[in-house]
This record gives C-alpha cells, sequence and structure tokens, in this order.
C-alpha cells in the first residue's frame, strides 16, 4: 500500500508560493522583484534569528508549522532562506527572464514533483542517493513547465539538466543551488540553440 507523506505535501504545498515570484519576475521590472526578494529574505532571516535565539519561539514555529518545517530544521536554518536566496541571485545574476523564469518554474514543480514521488514511491535509489522515480517525476514536471516558455528540444534539455541539478547532493540547500545553476546552465544553453517556442 502507498503511504502518501503528508508532511511533504504541505511543505511542497508552501514551496508552491514561490511561484509570486515567478509571475512577479514576469510581471514586475527587475528592481521591483530585486527589491522584493531582499525584504522577503531579510524578513526570513530575522524570524530564523528569533527563532534560534528565544527557545519558545522555535518551539512555536517547529510545533504550529509542522511539515513546513523538516524535524531537522529544527536546529537549522529552514529551506525558505536558501530558496529565496537562490531566486535573488538567479535575478541579479542573469538577464535572460525566460531563462530566469524556467529556472523557478523548475524549482516550483520539478523539485516538489520530485520529493513527493521519490517519498511516495521511491525504491530505487541512484548514485546520490535520491529515488530514480523522484527524478523521473522531476524530468516530467520540469519539461512540462519548460514547453509554457521554449520549444520542445530546448524543454526537454532544460528538463534534463534540472534534473540532474535536483539528484545532486548539494553542500547546501538544493532550493538555493537548483535556480542558480539552472538559470546559468540554460543562458548557456540558450547562447547555442534555439530556445523560442
Amino acid at each position: 500500500m502507498v503511504k502518501f507523506p503528508k508532511d511533504e505535501f504541505k511543505r511542497k504545498g508552501f514551496h508552491l508560493l514561490s511561484l509570486i515570484y515567478v509571475f512577479g519576475y514576469w510581471y514586475l521590472s527587475k528592481s521591483t522583484v530585486v527589491w522584493g526578494l531582499a525584504i522577503a529574505l531579510t524578513v526570513v532571516a530575522l524570524l530564523e534569528t528569533l527563532r534560534f535565539n528565544i527557545p519558545a519561539c522555535n518551539e512555536f514555529f517547529c510545533k504550529y508549522f509542522k511539515g513546513f518545517y523538516r524535524e531537522e530544521e529544527a536546529k537549522k536554518i529552514s529551506g525558505l532562506i536558501g530558496t529565496l536566496s537562490g531566486a535573488l541571485i538567479a535575478v541579479l545574476l542573469f538577464d535572460n527572464k525566460y531563462m530566469v523564469m524556467g529556472s523557478f518554474l523548475y524549482l516550483s514543480f520539478g523539485d516538489s514533483l520530485a520529493a513527493i514521488a521519490g517519498k511516495t514511491f521511491g525504491r530505487h535509489k541512484t548514485f546520490a542517493g535520491k529515488s530514480l522515480e523522484g527524478s523521473i517525476a522531476c524530468f516530467i514536471a520540469c519539461f512540462a513547465a519548460g514547453l509554457f516558455l521554449f520549444n520542445w528540444k530546448f524543454a526537454f534539455l532544460g528538463a534534463l539538466i534540472a534534473t540532474i541539478v535536483e539528484a545532486v547532493p548539494w553542500p547546501i540547500n538544493d532550493n538555493f543551488w537548483m535556480q542558480i545553476l539552472n538559470a546559468g546552465l540554460l543562458t548557456l544553453l540558450s547562447g547555442v540553440m534555439i530556445w523560442a517556442a
């Protein structure tokens, strides 16, 4: 019988809130998005500081936001810092809005579906300790998301790149690296092949 990880659904549902800056970046100026991400990052960093310095605050967050925080995050920085800082750096470093948007969509959908599918159906481990089932789900989600921005060949290669980036065990939160590396690699790829649909 398949057991659905409720806490992971909560966490990845919350993860989809990153679509706010995806749409923000599409409709607003780069400077507005940079300021918005910087402010959000500052607020989250202040809350994390409070959480680590006031035990009652940490207990409150861990109790009432169970599922949004993983158990191991009770004593370390949450993934939200990595998500926001990765998005901010990607926006600052890369000028092609489509490539940055692609990296945001890969994180929102690919990483989320990979975690849920991996924890639900994952039976076959990859070299990095993640599941083959999660990686396949990541590829499918990234490819589908990429089709909204790119032609099918570019979307296919972009999804393959994103799946590899997601599968690698990074020293810092993968939410941080996934956006920056994917935006950079998509930018490089766009220099050698046609990407427009």
